[in-house]
């Protein structure tokens, strides 16, 4: 039996289906991190927690290389799938014994 060939990924069909970025970052990510340092400078009254945007891009960066959707994923799972109460017993979300 033969192995079985690995699709052909065209490049064009990757950046078409991209979401907006900001900086290498999904534009939705970009505003939460910086909505993030803002209120942790408001709360501190410190500038230098501006600096906090470097680590905290930086990692926002590695996980978008990973998967340039993650945040759009990570918004569907937890929007539409909510855990319910016998999540434990079934191993899985199960609306209806």
């Amino acid at each position: 039996m033969r192995a079985q060939a690995q699709p052909r990924l065209d490049p064009l069909v990757g950046g078409l289906t991209r979401p907006p970025m900001m900086l290498g970052i999904p534009y939705t990510l970009f505003v939460l991190e910086f909505c993030i340092v803002v209120l942790i400078f408001i709360n501190t009254k410190n500038l230098l927690m501006f600096l906090l945007v470097i680590p905290i891009h930086g990692i926002a960066y590695a996980l978008t290389v990973r998967d340039n959707r993650f945040v759009d994923i990570i918004l569907v799972r937890f929007g539409k799938c909510p855990v319910t109460r016998n999540h434990r017993f079934w191993g899985g979300d199960s609306y209806k014994p």
